[in-house]
This record gives C-alpha cells, sequence and structure tokens, in this order.
C-alpha cells in the first residue's frame, strides 16, 4: 500500500513539474533608429552607402541577418553568428548599386538555440542621383554671335560683328564628388570644371579654357587658339543637351607674315546629341 502511495506520489510530483516548465521565449527584433541608420521611408540615392540596423532580445540568441530586397530578389545580404547571447545589435554598410531605382525592402531576422525567429522589415526608397542623367558624351556644334576686335601689326584695328559662328564641340560629363555635381571636360582640354545639377539644368562655368577658333577675316583663313571663359547653361532632354550662355576669350594670332592679338566676347547657344 505504502508502494502504490509512493508511487502515486511520484507521477504528481513529475507531472507539478512538467507543468511549471517554461515554453521557451521568443525573441523580439527592432531597428535601430540612431543618427546615420537608414529608417522607414528613407529616401536614399543610387550608388551611395547606408547603414543598416538590428537590436534583438530574447533566449539563447544563435544569429542575426540583414537582408535588402528589391521585387522580392535579394540584392544584398549579410549574417552573423551569436554565442546564446540574451541581447544582440547588429548592423552593417551596404553601397546601393547605381542601377537600382525604386522602394528597397529592408528586413532583420533573429534566430535562437530552440529555432524560433523574429523579423522586422521596413521599406526604403531608393532615388537617381540628380546628376546621373548627365553622365556620358555629347558632341555637336553651338554658334558664336558677338563681336571680335583683332589688333595686328601693319594692319588697322579691326572690329567685326559676328553671327553665327560656327563653334564644334565635345562635352564629356563625368560624376562630381556630391550628390547634384559633375565634372564638365570640353574638347578633352585637361581644363575641367565643377557643374552643378538642378533638375534637368546643368550650369557651368569654364575658365582659361583653350580653344581653337576657326575664323574667315577679310578672306584669310585664320584658327587663333584663344583663351576662353564660358558661362554655361545647358538643358537636358531626350538625349539633346541644349546649351546658352556667354563666351569671352582672347589670344594671339597670326596672319601670313603678320602677328597680333584677337579678342571675342559674345553669346554661344546651340545642341549637343549623347553619344554614349
Amino acid at each position: 500500500m505504502k508502494k502504490n502511495i509512493l508511487f502515486i506520489a511520484c507521477c504528481i510530483g513529475l507531472m507539478l513539474f512538467a507543468s511549471c516548465k517554461k515554453d521557451p521565449v521568443a525573441p523580439t527584433i527592432t531597428a535601430i533608429q540612431g543618427e546615420g541608420y537608414v529608417v522607414e521611408n528613407a529616401q536614399i540615392y543610387s550608388g551611395t552607402e547606408i547603414q543598416v540596423g538590428f537590436t534583438a532580445t530574447g533566449e539563447n540568441l544563435t544569429k542575426m541577418e540583414i537582408t535588402l530586397t528589391k521585387d522580392g530578389s535579394t540584392i544584398a545580404s549579410e549574417a552573423q553568428d551569436i554565442e546564446k547571447q540574451p541581447t544582440y545589435a547588429f548592423s552593417k554598410s551596404f553601397t546601393i548599386d547605381a542601377s537600382i531605382i525604386g522602394t528597397i525592402t529592408v528586413t532583420g531576422i533573429v534566430t535562437d538555440a530552440a529555432g524560433q525567429t523574429a523579423t522586422k522589415s521596413f521599406d526604403i526608397v531608393c532615388n537617381e542621383k540628380p546628376n546621373a542623367k548627365f553622365l556620358g558624351s555629347y558632341q555637336g556644334n553651338v554658334y558664336f554671335t558677338g563681336t571680335m576686335e583683332a589688333s595686328i601689326a601693319g594692319m588697322e584695328p579691326m572690329h567685326q560683328d559676328v553671327t553665327d559662328q560656327e563653334m564644334p564641340i565635345t562635352l564629356t560629363v563625368t560624376e562630381g564628388a556630391t550628390m547634384n555635381e559633375v565634372i564638365c571636360k570640353i574638347n578633352d582640354q585637361e581644363e575641367t570644371a565643377v557643374g552643378t545639377v538642378e533638375g534637368d539644368k546643368l550650369s557651368i562655368v569654364l575658365t582659361d579654357l583653350p580653344y581653337t577658333f576657326d575664323y574667315d577675316m577679310n578672306g584669310f583663313s585664320i584658327s587663333p587658339t584663344l583663351i576662353m571663359n564660358l558661362n554655361l547653361t545647358a538643358t537636358l532632354a531626350e538625349g539633346q543637351l541644349t546649351l546658352e550662355g556667354t563666351c569671352n576669350g582672347d589670344g594671339e594670332v597670326n596672319v601670313l607674315i603678320y602677328t597680333g592679338t584677337m579678342a571675342i566676347d559674345g553669346t554661344i547657344s546651340g545642341s549637343l546629341t549623347k553619344t554614349e
């Protein structure tokens, strides 16, 4: 009888012990909101670096992963193993490819030793850099309208009004140091200028630019190299870069056995076609 009572008591004790055993606590995860981290609906630019982070709590955390997806496809992912910690923070820098435009989903996942997981996702918006649309090379003609002054030994000083003097131009635009800057090079000259972009307009100021100016002066074909200053606004539409602005310059000129100086001052305008 005593054995039966002892057996029943043991069974009851085991049942009570089992009923008191806690289920594993599910982990939790939240996005880091600190300075420098991207958050929900953040507006970023393609080609730039972003910082993403998550913090998690739970019992015996074993792994955290950060994944960036666009339209259901993974574009970047990093994982970190954890040695059964109750809390953990994981952050990572990602550089967004310049070709990625649109909504990116950022997801953090934490896993514990029991195989339980927690997930946190939020969206950010990736925009095209303001300067990106201008990058490439353009070719075409612009036209100078203004005045020409020449002072050549043995000749009378000359003053002429010039209309639509053709000026062939190749403009190369490469990426600048900031979001709305570009580097502009005209006719492969070493002189470059920083251009600024606002919407579909590009502003360029080029100083001390050597430019060979072909000109017919009283029946003589001359090609003086003038040191030019250009202040231009370029508007982009459907692969055409329309230029307008002011132009002035001066330099030495040679006509047969005569030498002297030449100066121009006026405006230029015209369109260039994107070649690459």
